[in-house]
C-alpha cells in the first residue's frame, strides 16, 4: 500500500507582503525526513493586486510564492503549478521524486466579482494526475459580508458548473480527489442574539489550547457552512473535520485578538471530497485540522489540513507511468552538439512535444533553462539529402533520428541531437520530457555534466630561455 500525504494551507492575507517570517506555515517542528508530506498546497487571498503587481507577477514570482519557494526548496520539493487571479493565487509543490510521474495538468479559473467581470472574488483550480489518482484543488474567496449567503451559495455552484479540465472536460467533482479551501466568508447566524462581544466572550472563557467548535457548541449551531451542507445547498458529500481552532476571522492586525467591529467567524475553511470512499484500493483520511496563531500578518489566521491517501498496487502504476526513459548522458561538451538518446514504450512522440533542460537542484518547473520542441518532421541528421537542404535551419530544433532497434516489450529508440547553445554554462544538469498534449512528464533523466572540450593547446609543451 502506497501513502501520499498532502498539506494544505488556507491564509488570507489582507494585502500584506510576507515581509516578515513565516516559516511557521509549516508545522513541522517535530517531523522527520520520512514524515514530510509529499505535496504542498498553498492558497492565498487578497494578495496584493494594483496593476504594478500584475505586471511584475506576469514575469516573476510574487513575493509569496517566493517566499514558500524558498522555505520548501531546503526540503527538496518543487514547484509544479501556480495559478494567479487578481488577488487569488494558488502555488502547488512536490517532492522531487513524484515529478516523473504528473500527468494530465491543467488550470481553471472563475471570476463571481462584479457580475463575473472582475476576479476579485472566484476560484482558481488546479487539476492532475500523479500515478493512478486523479485531484483537483480549488482556492476560492466566496462573496463577503454577513448578508450575502445566497450570494456565497450561488458562487460554489458557478464555479462548479463552469470549470472543466482537458479535453475530456473533466469537471471538479469527477475527480478522485478534490480539496477545495479558502475564504469561503461564512459567517455565524442569528446576528441579533450573538453579538461580536457575546463571541469573543465565549470563546475566552475557554483555554485557548482547548478552543475549538467543538468546546463551542451554541456557536457551532448557527455556523452557515455548517447547516448548508447539513440541508445540502452546496458543498454537497464534501467532507470536514470538525475545526479545533476558534474562529479565524476577524482579528486586530499584529495580534490575536479579535476586533470586535466585525463579528467572529470560521471564514477559513479546508473541505476534502472523495469518489473512490467506498472502493477498497483507495482512501482518504485527515490527520489534522488547526489555525497557526502565531503568524499575525493579516487579520485572518492562516488555517492548515493534513491528509493521506492510501493506495493499492501503486508499484504496476509506477511502470505504467515510465513512458519515456532516457539513456545514461556519458558526455556534454559546451559549444558543441550533443546527442541523447532515450525508449519510448506505449506512446507515439508528438509535434508538440519537448524536452527542457534544468539545473540539477532546480526547484520549480518553470525554471528551465532552455527547451527544445520536436520538429514537424523527424529526419535522420546523418543523411545526405537532409544535408542539401540549404534553406532548412537546423541550429535551433532538437533533431530526431528513430533507430531501427525495437524491444521485446514494443519500446523503440530514439536519437536527440541538441545544438551547441542547449547548454552554456558548465555544471550539472538533468532533461525533463513533456507531452503538450496532455500537459505530462513522462520522463526524466539522470543528472549529468556538462564540460568544456580538453583545450589542445594545454598539451603544449612550454619552453624558456
Amino acid at each position: 500500500m502506497k501513502e501520499l500525504t498532502f498539506y494544505t494551507v488556507t491564509y488570507n492575507v489582507c494585502t500584506k507582503s510576507p515581509n516578515q517570517s513565516i516559516k511557521n506555515l509549516l508545522q513541522w517542528e517535530s517531523k522527520n525526513e520520512e514524515a514530510i508530506p509529499d505535496f504542498c498546497i498553498f492558497g492565498f487571498q487578497e494578495v496584493k493586486s494594483q496593476p504594478q503587481n500584475l505586471v511584475l507577477d506576469s514575469l516573476f514570482d510574487d513575493p509569496w510564492t517566493t517566499a514558500i519557494r524558498d522555505i520548501l526548496c531546503t526540503f527538496d520539493f518543487v514547484k509544479i503549478r501556480t495559478v494567479k487571479m487578481v488577488g487569488l493565487l494558488l502555488n502547488v509543490f512536490c517532492r522531487r521524486k513524484h515529478v516523473p510521474y504528473l500527468s494530465h495538468m491543467e488550470t481553471s479559473e472563475t471570476r463571481t466579482g462584479l457580475f463575473g467581470l472582475w476576479g476579485n472574488k472566484g476560484a482558481v483550480s488546479f487539476s492532475f494526475k500523479v500515478y493512478n489518482t486523479t485531484l483537483c484543488f480549488i482556492n476560492c474567496h466566496l462573496a463577503p459580508h454577513e448578508e450575502y449567503l445566497n450570494d456565497r451559495i450561488n458562487n460554489y455552484h458557478n464555479i462548479v458548473e463552469s470549470q472543466c479540465f482537458g479535453l475530456s472536460k473533466k469537471s471538479i467533482l469527477s475527480h478522485d480527489y478534490v480539496f477545495w479551501f479558502g475564504d469561503l466568508n461564512f459567517r455565524l447566524e442569528k446576528a441579533n442574539e450573538f453579538s461580536s462581544e457575546l463571541i469573543s466572550h465565549k470563546i475566552n472563557l475557554i483555554e485557548l489550547s482547548y478552543q475549538s467548535a467543538n468546546t463551542l457548541p451554541e456557536l457551532w449551531t448557527v455556523e452557515e457552512l455548517h447547516n448548508i451542507k447539513k440541508n445540502g445547498r452546496a458543498f454537497k458529500d464534501f467532507f470536514e473535520p470538525m475545526p479545533m481552532f476558534p474562529p479565524t476571522y476577524r482579528f486586530l492586525v499584529g495580534s490575536s485578538c479579535y476586533d470586535l467591529k466585525r463579528r467572529p467567524a470560521w471564514t477559513d475553511r479546508i473541505l476534502y471530497k472523495s469518489n473512490l470512499l467506498l472502493k477498497k484500493e483507495s482512501r482518504l483520511y485527515v490527520k489534522s485540522y488547526k489555525h497557526i496563531d502565531s503568524i499575525k500578518l493579516s487579520d485572518h489566521k492562516p488555517v492548515y489540513g493534513e491528509a493521506c491517501i492510501y493506495q493499492m498496487s501503486c508499484e504496476n502504476c509506477i511502470e505504467k507511468n515510465k513512458r519515456v526513459t532516457f539513456y545514461k548522458i556519458q558526455q556534454w561538451l559546451l559549444e558543441t552538439e550533443n546527442e541523447v538518446t532515450l525508449r519510448v514504450k506505449g506512446y507515439v512522440p508528438c509535434v508538440n512535444d519537448w524536452i527542457g533542460i534544468y539545473n540539477e537542484f532546480y526547484t520549480s518547473l518553470d525554471d528551465y533553462l532552455s527547451y527544445v520542441y520536436l520538429p514537424s518532421e523527424s529526419y535522420n541528421f546523418g543523411s545526405e539529402e537532409q544535408s542539401n537542404h540549404t534553406n532548412f535551419d537546423t541550429s535551433t530544433l532538437c533533431r530526431v533520428r528513430f533507430l531501427p532497434d525495437e524491444y521485446a516489450d514494443g519500446s523503440k529508440s530514439i536519437c536527440l541531437k541538441f545544438s551547441e547553445t542547449s547548454v552554456l554554462n558548465p555544471g550539472k544538469y538533468i532533461l525533463l520530457y513533456f507531452s503538450r498534449n496532455n500537459n505530462s512528464v513522462l520522463g526524466t533523466s539522470e543528472t549529468f555534466e556538462a564540460k568544456y572540450k580538453p583545450n589542445p593547446c594545454s598539451t603544449l609543451r612550454e619552453f624558456g630561455w
